[in-house]
């Protein structure tokens, strides 16, 4: 009888077992179906591309031409369209406001190099072939990496760094991948599951803010555009490994490097940000002197959707001080 019982626990187990394959299969193929969209056919025409040496870069330009140039970098899965609120209310007053695309994300080329080296060195010659001025830089979260990273160096392109909820990686060890995830189909699954599954956008959006009810329908929208372009899954999967990597090369994974920077820089963040909570703001005050630091009362990771008129508010007043 036991033996019988554990026969029919051993089939149903592989039943199981075979359906979450199978489940999980479903999600790769659906991805490959659903990603067949051209950037031409949904690329805002508010923007345009911006030749550099790996690639052309996704650039949204607002305000004044001749206005002082503040720069912005999303963060992870996001892309150039997440600060819109923030680009109009930055233009209304004066900026000209560079809003860029990251690669893999949003519409920019996705040359498959994404160390944050890489991604400054990308940015460096976008500001070059937009001949700016030496501008203010604004990195939130994964964003803020390569922010940093193009401060230090290439000092000469920043009068300012505003760093947001910043996912810099400085108070955890350095440490390298799963083994699990070093194949590449073990990372496009996860991925089709993630980043790219529209029925996770909105689950993975209230994750990350304190505010849930501004997961709002605009936002998902927005966040889900550009994974429906062409091997989006296969293309981020390059990206996640970078990602889930120390980047150890980094001048910006360098705590010491903090002390040399020589310009402005403020701290904003949402005080009740579980992705990269307050202490990791106090510590990076505490590398950077100079820093001031806002904590913005009752917003989490992404607070420039939570409470844009707040958030925006807190930025202003920041500027208006480099």
């Amino acid at each position: 009888m036991i033996s019988k019982i554990l026969r029919w626990s051993a089939k149903i187990l592989a039943v199981l077992l075979l359906l979450v394959v199978a489940a999980v299969a479903a999600f790769r193929l659906s991805a490959a179906f659903r990603e067949t969209a051209d950037r031409a056919t949904l690329a805002p025409s508010s923007g345009h591309l911006v030749k550099t040496s790996s690639g052309s870069v996704f650039v949204q330009e607002k305000g004044p031409p001749d206005g002082i140039p503040v720069v912005l970098f999303h963060g992870t899965a996001a892309w150039s369209e997440l600060w819109w609120r923030t680009s109009d209310a930055l233009a209304a007053s004066g900026f000209h406001v560079i809003a860029l695309d990251l690669p893999p994300f949003g519409f920019s080329d996705r040359p498959g190099t994404y160390t944050r080296r890489d991604q400054a060195a990308r940015i460096n010659e976008v500001l070059g072939a937009l001949k700016a001025a030496p501008a203010i830089i604004v990195g939130h979260s994964f964003g803020a990496g390569a922010a940093t990273e193009l401060v230090m160096r290439y000092p000469d392109r920043a009068r300012a760094l505003v760093l947001v909820d910043a996912a810099l990686g400085l108070t955890a060890d350095p440490s390298d991948p799963p083994a699990v995830l070093q194949p590449k189909w073990v990372r496009e699954i996860l991925v089709s599951l993630t980043i790219t599954n529209p029925l996770a956008t909105k689950w993975l959006l209230r994750s990350l803010i304190a505010k849930k009810e501004r997961a709002l329908p605009e936002y998902v929208e927005i966040l889900q555009r550009p994974t429906s372009l062409r091997n989006s899954t296969s293309d981020i999967a390059d990206w996640a490994y970078y990602f889930l990597s120390a980047d150890r090369d980094a001048t910006s994974a360098d705590r010491a490097a903090y002390a040399r920077l020589k310009l402005p820089v403020a701290i904003l963040w949402g005080d009740r940000d579980t992705v990269t909570p307050v202490d990791q703001a106090r510590d990076l005050q505490t590398l950077i002197s100079q820093a001031s630091l806002t904590l913005l009362p009752g917003l989490g990771h992404i607070p420039q959707i939570e409470d844009p008129p707040l958030f925006n508010e807190a930025l202003l007043k920041a500027l208006a001080k480099f």
